[in-house]
């Protein structure tokens, strides 16, 4: 069941049309789902969504991040299908190459001018 706080804020950001990012995210909270789904009700020229037991006016430009450090979450199938999950993990080839790229920057800039011209 999500705190009170949390469901505070997320009517707020609804209703005002601003990005909330939810941060250490084990689980799709139930709360979340009728906006994942997008169950917007017409009421006359405006949009409305249930969240918890309130009816919140809808503002299209909210959006939702949830974030995790979990490079692999569980997901029931049913959230799953609601979410784009993008995975931000760092690999060791990319850290080197980003490793390398600072170090070549930092000692041969001409080299690193080079390379970047011949990427281009």
């Amino acid at each position: 069941m999500a705190d009170q706080r949390f469901t505070t804020t997320l009517e707020l950001a609804v209703r005002f049309g601003k990005t909330l990012v939810v941060a250490e995210v084990d689980k799709v909270e139930p709360i979340l789902y009728p906006l994942l789904r997008m169950d917007l009700d017409r009421q006359g020229p405006r949009f409305v969504v249930q969240i918890g037991d309130k009816a919140t006016d809808y503002n299209d430009t909210f959006r939702l991040f949830l974030v995790t450090r979990n490079p692999d979450p569980y997901l029931p199938p049913d959230a799953r299908s609601l979410l784009a999950v993008t995975n931000f993990t760092v690999t060791r080839s990319g850290l080197e190459g980003q490793l390398l790229g600072l170090t070549l920057q930092k000692e041969r800039p001409e080299l690193e001018e080079q390379k970047s011209t011949m990427l281009r």
